[in-house]
């Protein structure tokens, strides 16, 4: 069983919350779709918690568009669930754009990432990064492993421009358009696709994918 949670924004009391819930459920992981915020500023509540924390289950994020991509990249590397991710605290990693992870003997495919719709009041390196975006590069090497390890399961912070939610301006925003161009060039087809950044909690089922928003502070899915 595995817990996939929508943004939380660093609110720590939601974090915990969903964490004593997936516990009590028998979960064997939490996924995490990105706008996790921890990091994002400083004295973070939420690194406090993991650092205190006894025991509990690991979390995987894959970031958003409100984290802090440069800091999370300078951390250290770690080998779990059979891919490579970055240690953010006791228990908590970073799946890079692109990665490949074994939960619970199913594929997953990790694409974090969007574009700000606030950015124009936000700070450069203070509480926006430029990172947000994915680059070519890392949109190719998503697309390798979309092709090469056909995973069951792909979490992202946005979704492609196939799943139908209302955004001003979404159809020329880069991450959701290039979310789809991999999925339509790919020749793969996943069961399932869980992202965040829209904050409903809603499912769509398009051409044998059911795409599936995660919500916001507290909410998640189990599968």
């Amino acid at each position: 069983m595995i817990f996939y949670v929508g943004d939380t924004h660093g609110k720590v009391e939601s974090i915990i919350e969903v964490e004593s819930k997936a516990v009590e459920a028998g979960a064997k992981v939490i996924v995490q779709v990105g706008d996790f915020g921890i990091h994002f500023a400083r004295n973070c509540k939420v690194a406090e918690w993991f650092e205190g924390r006894e025991g509990g289950l690991n979390w995987i994020t894959c970031g958003g568009n409100h984290d802090n991509w440069p800091l999370w990249r300078e951390k250290e590397q770690v080998q779990i669930f059979d891919g490579t991710v970055r240690k953010l605290a006791p228990g908590c990693f970073f799946a890079d754009r692109g990665t490949v992870l074994n939960l619970g003997g199913i594929k997953h495919l990790f694409f974090g990432g969007a574009e700000s719709t606030d950015k124009w009041f936000r700070r450069a390196g203070l509480d926006w990064w430029e990172d947000e975006t994915p680059t070519q590069e890392e949109a190719l090497t998503f697309f390798d492993s979309m092709q090469r390890d056909k995973p069951e399961v792909v979490v992202s912070h946005d979704a492609p421009l196939r799943v139908s939610i209302e955004r001003i301006n979404r159809e020329n925003s880069e991450t959701p358009r290039t979310l789809e161009n991999v999925l339509k060039h790919a020749g793969h087809t996943p069961a399932r696709w869980y992202f965040g950044h829209h904050h409903v909690k809603e499912e769509w089922l398009i051409e044998g994918t059911a795409f599936q928003c995660c919500g916001l502070h507290g909410d998640y899915i189990i599968a």
